[in-house]
């Protein structure tokens, strides 16, 4: 099943695909407060946020239940 009909499936519809400056501000955030909740996991903030910014991330709309 590709995941564009599993994302169909479940009530979920991708609105538009978010821009790198977006996704990297979103990286740094993530990666940022992991880094500063978990100093004893040793994470590594630039692997991290490299790894992260890399994802495709996207803007979709939610069924109401996933509120819940």
């Amino acid at each position: 099943m590709s995941i564009k009909s599993e994302l169909r499936r479940e009530g979920i519809e991708v609105i538009s695909k978010l821009n790198t400056l977006k996704v990297n501000s979103i990286a740094h955030n993530i990666a940022k407060t992991l880094v500063d909740n978990f100093p004893e996991q040793n994470i590594n903030y630039n692997e991290l946020f490299i790894k992260l910014s890399r994802l495709n991330m996207y803007i979709a709309k939610m069924p109401n239940r996933s509120c819940s």
